[in-house]
């Protein structure tokens, strides 16, 4: 079944559930019911993602091969063959380390980890080297289906503006809010008066993130049927899928990124424990006007639970299922996109953002790096492999483009 075929099941679904609890109350036959309604519309959710993200990672991976291409001055067929080879002689490297290839593929594979090393600077100094029998540069195509297994961890990751390449060091990066600028009338003949525009800077840090060592025994390296190069993608992006998605929200800036909850300004408190309408059209109207275009809410999956009956004050759902394949659900006019580390509803938490999230920088040096350990767990029969790579995040503005809702105190 296409996704489109599925969206439209999903929001019937969704539709009567909705009807049986416009009552005042629900019977507990039908709070049975509705739940079993919700599940399965949550299952459908699942199902649809799943084939769109599908459809979406084959598309990137094809406009990224077109993209370099573009940038090598190669055609397409050239560029392809050349990332065949990349490809064919990492998955190489992969089972055996640098003594596994000889010739062509040996000279391309230290040209690649050479050149690597002398654009891998930490804050001005030369990082860790690894020698050729250790870090070699992952091929294009290794590394766009790692970004896209990193998002499919972490979904806000396409809706931040991504910042790619630098050394690592320190990048500064311009602030100005100019919301309060106005134009004025003035007389024929009459000369312009002046205004500066107040420009600030901050800077945007990467920290060296690394995963743990990922063992394989060389019985499984020695056989075939393996897709080596598919199994260590999987390993880390799990690992760096999970951390940045932990880090790039709530992370507090000092010795690791600012998280986007964390730098977020603060926005209203919701009116009680349980969140109302009015909760959202001060959230909403909190974001200056300029700012709000391309707005998202963004909060965890129990909170859109929370959020699936609530009504305005006409009475119309405020949940609206999107039938539009690639597009996602609505909440009072906007889209709702879902992160699991942002908190649940709780005393004292800030469970939902609202703002234009492409305000908030994702900083990624280079791309991530495999090391394979080859000596290190010999004793056990078994290889290591880890990734790493420098990440950083924050929200340069002063302007204040994304606002957060807080729910009451504890005692409040």
């Amino acid at each position: 079944m296409k996704s489109k075929e599925l969206r439209a099941k999903r929001a019937k679904l969704i539709d009567d559930a909705r009807a049986l609890a416009n009552g005042e109350s629900m019977t507990a036959e039908q709070a049975t019911q509705f739940d079993v309604m919700m599940a399965e519309a949550d299952q459908l959710k699942g199902q649809i993602d799943r084939i769109e993200k599908a459809e979406n990672a084959q598309k990137a991976l094809a406009q990224g091969i077109a993209a370099r291409a573009e940038e090598t001055s190669s055609s397409l067929e050239e560029q392809e063959s050349n990332e065949k080879q990349h490809e064919r002689v990492f998955t190489a490297w992969l089972r055996g380390g640098i003594d596994a290839l000889a010739g062509e593929d040996r000279t391309f594979a230290l040209q690649r980890v050479q050149a690597y090393q002398a654009n891998f600077k930490n804050d001005g100094g030369m990082g860790t080297t690894t020698g050729p029998a250790g870090g070699y540069l992952v091929p294009p195509a290794f590394a766009d289906q790692l970004l896209v297994a990193l998002k499919d961890y972490f979904t806000a990751l396409n809706l931040f503006d991504q910042i790619t390449g630098g050394t690592g060091a320190d990048l500064p990066w311009p602030t100005n809010d100019d919301t309060s600028r106005r134009a004025k009338i003035i007389g024929e003949n009459q000369q312009v008066g002046q205004g500066n525009m107040i420009f600030g800077q901050v800077s945007l840090k990467a920290f060296l993130y690394a995963t743990d060592a990922i063992l394989v025994p060389w019985t499984l390296m020695q056989d075939s049927f393996m897709d080596m190069d598919g199994f260590i993608r999987a390993a880390i992006a799990t690992a760096f899928g999970r951390t940045l998605a932990d880090d790039q929200t709530n992370g507090t800036g000092v010795g690791m990124p600012q998280g986007v909850l964390t730098a977020a300004a603060a926005g209203p408190t919701a009116k009680g424990d349980a969140l109302v309408y009015d909760d959202f059209v001060e959230l909403i109207h909190s974001v200056n006007r300029a700012y709000r275009a391309g707005s998202v809410f963004m909060m965890n999956d129990n909170t859109t639970k929370a959020l699936h009956l609530l009504k305005d004050n006409e009475g119309r759902p405020l949940w609206v299922p999107n039938l539009v394949a690639g597009m996602p659900d609505t909440f009072a006019g906007y889209p709702v996109e879902v992160n699991e580390s942002m908190p649940d509803i709780a005393k004292g938490t800030t469970p939902i953002l609202f703002g234009n999230l492409k305000n908030y920088k994702f900083r990624m040096v280079n791309q991530v790096s495999v090391v394979r350990l080859n000596e290190r767990y010999a004793d056990y029969l078994q290889t290591g492999f880890f990734g790493y790579a420098r990440f950083g995040g924050g929200l340069p503005s002063v302007g204040q483009p994304i606002k957060k809702l807080a729910m009451p105190a504890a005692g409040g």
